[in-house]
């Protein structure tokens, strides 16, 4: 059942201490007219009053009274001797026990009409958000491995949907030696970044595709290459 804004309100109202409500302290005094009056209008003073004059009702009710010279005669059995106490400070103590208990059932009570009439605001998804595009892999074809002689182009499998390969080849501690882009999936090696690839020396390289927003749609991750420090036998 989902109530109204108004009607949560009501419960909290009824359930929450006003500035008239009567303390639990002053419960046993005589109430004037004032207060009397706002104990009759007022559900929370009615039920803390109730459970005051249950409490401190002298005499348990006939079904209460069996029920505690019961209790008395079990422990008396089990423990051997005759109890010290009398059935009604027993009595005393497990309404002292029960008082407890109601007076804990209606904080509860209050707490949850609170969060009933002031929810925790919820979670809304941002309508302005830019789409997110998951990236896709790019297989890369060459160089790829121990290589014989420098590369003079670097190849990968076309990504459909892609319009620009951005390249990038770096070393191992990620200094970047050459960047490039093309519309196409290969691109030539210029003189300078074959002249950096030394026999022995490990190379990483790079491929990104971007679609015709801008947005990179794949990647190849980081491939890796050598120069051979062997040289190439001719037959």
């Amino acid at each position: 059942m989902i109530l109204s804004h108004r009607a949560r309100a009501g419960l909290v109202r009824t359930l929450g201490p006003g500035p008239k409500c009567i303390p639990l302290e002053r419960l046993g005094d005589e109430l004037s007219t004032t207060n009397g009056a706002h104990v009759d209008a007022c559900m929370r003073c009615q039920t803390e009053l109730a459970l005051w004059r249950e409490f401190n009702e002298p005499a348990p009710s006939a079904d209460e009274g069996a029920a505690v010279q019961w209790v008395a005669a079990q422990l008396g059995r089990r423990l051997g001797q005759p109890l010290t106490r009398a059935p009604a400070e027993i009595w005393r103590r497990l309404k002292a026990r029960r008082l407890a208990s109601a007076a804990g059932a209606l904080a509860l009570a209050a707490a949850v009409g609170y969060a009933v009439w002031d929810p925790e605001p919820g979670v809304r998804p941002v309508q302005s958000a830019p789409a997110v595009y998951r990236t896709a892999r790019i297989d890369a074809i060459a160089p790829l491995g121990d290589i014989a002689a420098p590369p003079r182009a670097m190849e990968w499998a076309a990504f459909n949907g892609a319009t620009v390969y951005e390249i990038e080849v770096f070393e191992v501690d990620r200094s970047s030696l050459w960047r490039g882009s093309s519309s196409a999936p290969r691109v030539q090696i210029p003189s300078s970044l074959s002249a950096q690839c030394s026999p022995g020396k490990t190379v990483f390289w790079q491929v990104t595709a971007r679609n015709a927003a801008g947005v990179v749609v794949a990647d190849s991750g980081a491939q890796r290459f050598r120069v051979s420090t062997q040289p190439s036998i001719k037959k």
